[in-house]
């Protein structure tokens, strides 16, 4: 049988105009706010439960009248134990908001909020509880999905080693997020409320304001990078921005990941070190050498000078393979290739052409001819005087080498230079090796030169 509901469904014919009297009955007010009424004895037993809307109590639920709540096995407190509830209660004051988990046979756990009054007697002795229950099952499930989002951004910030930072347009820190506080110019707590132009040296705030006005501009930023010396020594950086959604009346935020690639940056300088540089000797390789000829080159064609491109062959260098072996003759390389190195400007392009052949350019020797061809004559001769001396590791092995020297002025093709020097080469060769033979580019008489002293 349906009980009456406790409040009329519809203004009673007595109010003007069918609206409800003002201020609204108690009984209206009470349907806005809760969903159940309910009484409780002085010994914290459940005396009587209805529904605000009249419905029938559900099956099974007369099973909690006459017992206390933590009595029940329909019940459950809101945090895992009934300590709180029993302090409340034996308080015997108004209380609001103490939460209920009612277990229902075959289906999810509804949850209430109750709140209550105490009740006493005409000689002041406490009598029990007269109450209302808020059903806040659906919130109780945005909580806990609220808390399993939140516990899933937590456990990936804690696996990411990355820096993340909160900040506004104008770079103040807002939240600071820092599992490596060693990578951080100052401690974590020393940032929130700082701005960063206080905080990075200016190459590093140059990077970090364009990635910040990109990310204001497009909603995000990526693949910034700036250098920071810290105690433990230089360490590189990937700065990755994105705009956070708030209200337009705010100020824009930004969340800023910022990741070491130190490690990266080493890794990335051993590639361009495999890929442009020969490992046996650390020069650079036939495609960074001829790159770097090319460039200078093309500096000829804006402000021509005389220059001397010198085409070096060791002599003999696959008969001290032979008697000596491989490795003694990749030591006389690398050997080589430091004595040519000492032997020229740090800024003169060197480089190892392939096998036993180096090529390098003395660019910028003047505008005098004569000058320039001594000055050139000169390191060749140094060169190959240097050259001759013995391995200190090996004594017996001494090597050699002939030099082809080509004088040009002005931007000339590389291949033409080239293929000139080399002749010169072999005609220092077919001289007695040990020799180096100078020329002018475009002239078919080299001009002879003696053997080095």
């Amino acid at each position: 049988m349906h009980r009456q509901p406790l409040l009329p469904a519809s203004p009673t014919s007595e109010t003007a105009g069918g609206a409800w009297p003002w201020p609204a009955p108690p009984e209206v007010l009470l349907a806005l706010a809760a969903d159940w009424v309910w009484t409780m004895d002085a010994q914290f037993r459940l005396a009587r439960m209805a529904r605000i809307d009249g419905q029938p109590l559900p099956s099974g639920l007369e099973q909690a009248l006459g017992v206390a709540p933590w009595d029940s096995p329909l019940f459950e407190p809101g945090h895992g134990h009934w300590r709180r509830h029993r302090r409340v209660l034996w308080s015997h004051r108004p209380f609001a908001g103490l939460e209920l988990g009612w277990h229902r046979p075959g289906q999810p756990l509804r949850w209430f909020a109750i709140s209550g009054m105490p009740r006493f007697d005409d000689h002041g002795r406490f009598a029990g509880y007269v109450g209302v229950a808020v059903d806040i099952t659906a919130r109780k499930r945005t909580e806990q999905t609220l808390r399993e989002v939140r516990a899933d951004l937590t456990a990936t910030l804690r696996a990411l080693p990355d820096l993340m930072f909160e900040v506004d347009r104008e770079g103040t820190f807002h939240h600071v997020h820092a599992p490596r506080p060693e990578l951080l110019l100052v401690p974590p707590q020393a940032i929130v409320g700082r701005n960063q132009r206080d905080l990075l040296p200016p190459q590093a705030l140059r990077v970090a304001e364009q990635a910040l006005a990109q990310a204001e501009r497009d909603g995000h930023a990526h693949g910034y990078r700036y250098a920071l010396q810290l105690p433990d020594g230089w360490r590189w950086f990937e700065l990755s921005v994105a705009r956070k959604d708030t209200a337009a009346t705010r100020t824009p935020r930004f969340v800023v990941l910022v990741r070491d690639i130190t490690e990266l940056k080493r890794r990335e300088a051993e590639l361009s070190e495999l890929a442009f540089y020969d490992t046996l000797t650390g020069l650079p390789n036939r495609r960074l050498l001829l790159d770097r000829i090319e460039q200078a080159l093309l500096r000829q064609a804006r402000e021509p000078s005389w220059c001397a491109l010198l085409f070096i062959d060791l002599d003999d260098f696959k008969a001290i393979n032979d008697r000596h072996g491989h490795g003694v003759g990749d030591q006389v390389l690398a050997v080589v290739a430091q004595r040519l190195r000492a032997g020229l400007r740090e800024t003169d392009p060197l480089g190892r052409l392939a096998g036993d052949e180096f090529v390098a350019l003395l660019p910028d020797l003047g505008e005098d001819a004569a000058t320039a061809r001594r000055v050139a004559q000169r390191v060749a001769r140094t060169l190959v005087r240097m050259l001759r001396m013995p391995l200190h590791e090996r004594p017996g092995v001494v090597p050699s080498a002939s030099v082809g020297v080509l004088m040009f002025r002005g931007h000339h093709p590389l291949p033409a230079l080239l293929a000139q020097a080399d002749t010169l080469m072999y005609r220092a060769k077919d001289a007695g090796k040990g020799r180096l033979t100078l020329r002018w580019f475009g002239r078919d008489a080299p001009s002879p030169c003696p053997p080095a002293p």
